[in-house]
């Protein structure tokens, strides 16, 4: 029985250690497998960290290249935009008040130094709101209004000359007539009112016109315009002259010019100013014979200009612009790095000329030490200027700086000369703005017009002079002694 119960299929003793071997073989097996899984997850881990960076990365340069994009649509549209400055962060949210800081003393409009006339302005008899009867003493309070006075039509006045025979003479004879030119049916005031529009103002003749008949309902020809100009010109002949001779007494004037046509054809316009004269002259040459006509050989003073080759040949002591010197200085360095040899040129050169302007500040009431000034700052702007530049513009610069070197050391010692022509520059001004609404002058005589009467208007102006006034006063006389 027993025997009979026990199995039949039992493995060998053999097969039983194969099982074994086999189990052991994939018992290590399984360890192997699950050691290489576990590289793998961490592997799998580290991409997804680098791929997260490597995302980040991605999406910053995505920003920067937005940024970048902006940059440069804002670059290309630059030239196209408005140039004010446009308001910081701080500034759009919290906008500053507008008008003068807190505490600054208020100013308002001075009060006329004359009446012409009182109104009394009684008050109500009732109150306009309510119809209440007002009681009680009333106060009055004062306000002063100036106006303009349109005389719409004009004054035409008659005048009824007599004339007296002299035996002995054998002619007749009258009182003189002040308030117009001979031959003329029109004032002074109206010669005077369409010479300063024309010369000062740079208006045409035709918006002349215009004022007249509107502020005055007065009706002139356009024929008769030019001819008021040139006839006041000629009236005005003597004081041009004096004008020649008070300029040369000046101790330092400046010069400049500028194109100006005559029938087409080109001419140039001249100014000799400084804060008391202005003389222009209209000539055919731009060459050095005109400042040396016009200053003539007693001249004594300075004559300040820019590096015009014109200049050059004056027998007189000369000063030269450093706004031009600068000016060219800064053109040459434009879009240059800083870094480079015209950048370093300009930067120095300007730095050179403020150290000027602080040394001069400290001596400007000791004549000797000007003097000091001047002979330290002429060796280093001679040292400047010696150097070996190896750029061609920077060569040239400093060669016109060699040339003129003690001309541009003329404002440290001798205190009527300014550093720059701006004064000249500014002075053609009135007369460019003219050339460009109408082309210059049709005839020479009318060139020469302009010229005398800008003269004088810009002189008056310098000396504190009303225009009108002086003008009247002078033709007035010229009337009565004619």
């Amino acid at each position: 029985m027993l025997s009979a119960d026990l199995p039949t299929d039992l493995p060998t003793v053999e097969q039983w250690h194969a099982f074994r071997a086999d189990y052991l073989r994939l018992q290590e097996e399984n360890v192997h497998l699950r050691a290489d899984l576990a590289a793998a997850q961490a592997q799998i881990v580290e991409l997804q960290t680098v791929l997260a960076d490597t995302r980040a990365a991605l999406q910053q340069l995505q920003e920067q290249q937005r940024q970048l994009q902006q940059e440069l649509t804002t670059v290309k549209q630059q030239p196209f935009t408005s140039r004010r400055r446009r308001p910081s962060q701080a500034e759009t949210t919290e906008p500053q008040p507008r008008g003068r800081p807190p505490g600054h003393l208020g100013t308002s409009r001075t009060k006329p130094n004359r009446v012409d006339r009182t109104e009394t302005l009684p008050a109500p008899e009732s109150c306009p709101d309510c119809g209440s009867s007002f009681s009680g003493q009333g106060v009055v309070r004062e306000r002063l209004i100036e106006d303009l006075k349109l005389q719409r039509p004009t004054i035409v006045t008659r005048y009824l000359i007599e004339r007296r025979w002299c035996p002995r003479c054998r002619t007749y004879h009258e009182s003189p007539l002040s308030a117009a030119l001979p031959n003329h049916r029109f004032g002074l005031h109206v010669l005077l009112f369409v010479v300063y529009q024309k010369v000062a103002l740079g208006l045409s003749y035709a918006k002349i016109q215009h004022e007249l008949r509107t502020y005055f309902d007065l009706t002139i020809s356009l024929g008769e315009l030019p001819n008021m100009v040139e006839e006041v010109a000629k009236l005005f002949g003597p004081a041009y002259a004096r004008l020649i001779a008070l300029m040369r007494r000046q101790a330092a004037i400046h010069i400049d010019e500028t194109s100006w046509r005559i029938d087409g054809n080109v001419h140039w316009l001249w100014v000799f100013v400084n804060d008391m004269v202005a003389l222009y002259v209209v000539s055919r040459s731009r060459g050095s014979k005109v400042p040396q006509a016009l200053l003539g050989a007693d001249f004594e003073g300075v004559a300040i200009s820019d590096f015009f080759s014109a200049y050059s040949p004056l027998d007189v002591e000369k000063a030269k612009c450093w706004s031009h010197l600068l000016r060219d200085s800064h053109e040459m360095a434009k879009g240059k790095p800083p870094d480079s040899e015209r950048g370093q040129f300009h930067r120095r050169l300007y730095g050179l000329f403020l150290e000027m302007g602080l040394a001069l500040e400290e001596v400007v009431a000791d004549e000797a030490g000007r003097v000091r000034v001047r002979d330290e700052m002429h060796s280093r702007l001679a040292g400047f200027a010696t150097e070996r530049w190896r750029d061609w513009e920077c060569r040239r610069l400093a060669e016109r700086i060699k040339k003129h070197l003690d001309e541009l050391l003329v404002w440290l010692v001798n205190p009527a000369v300014r550093a720059d022509n701006n004064v000249a520059e500014r002075a053609l001004r009135p007369a460019v703005v003219t050339r460009k609404t109408s082309f210059g002058s049709r005839s020479k005589a009318g060139a020469h017009a302009f010229a005398r009467l800008l003269s004088l208007i810009q002189t008056w102006e310098r000396q504190g002079l009303d225009f009108f006034t002086t003008a009247h006063t002078s033709l007035t006389e010229g009337c009565s002694q004619s």
